[in-house]
């Protein structure tokens, strides 16, 4: 989603008109482009008071994360998306040092697997044994 001033919301805002057909939320949100929507502007409605300086945007709770979305993919996720392939378990205790290594942050194996199960939809389930020939995937 392309970052907008808060000049730029404040304008989009007050072009919003209750119960009207072409100045509504999802309305306003369609001829702006704004990705997400009405839900978007919604949110942005509420925390309006009738200024631009309304609209900065302001300090996100809660700790940062240690490895952004891209390390995530670029580390954590061959090692967990091998294992699925091959149908076997993955030991996140076997990926953690690699990526500890490899990043140079100090990654706690609850993280990896948080990121594993959350971000990659790595399978916990412990899978069924499996000859090389059904291993192999035929489709092409």
């Amino acid at each position: 989603m392309k970052h907008l001033t808060p000049q730029h919301k404040h304008s989009i805002l007050l072009e919003y008109q209750p119960r009207s057909r072409h100045h509504s939320f999802a309305a306003l949100a369609r001829r702006h482009g704004i990705a997400g929507g009405k839900q978007v502007l919604i949110k942005w409605h509420a925390a309006w008071d009738g200024t631009a300086a309304s609209l900065e945007e302001q300090p996100h709770p809660g700790r940062p994360r240690i490895l952004n979305a891209q390390e995530v993919q670029r580390y954590v996720a061959p090692g967990i998306r091998a294992k699925n392939r091959n149908a076997q378990r993955v030991h996140y205790t076997d990926i953690q040092p690699v990526v500890s290594k490899r990043t140079g942050k100090h990654v706690s194996l609850r993280t990896i697997e948080r990121y594993g199960k959350e971000e990659l939809h790595g399978r916990s389930t412990r899978g069924k044994k499996r000859t090389a020939d059904e291993s192999e995937s035929t489709h092409t």
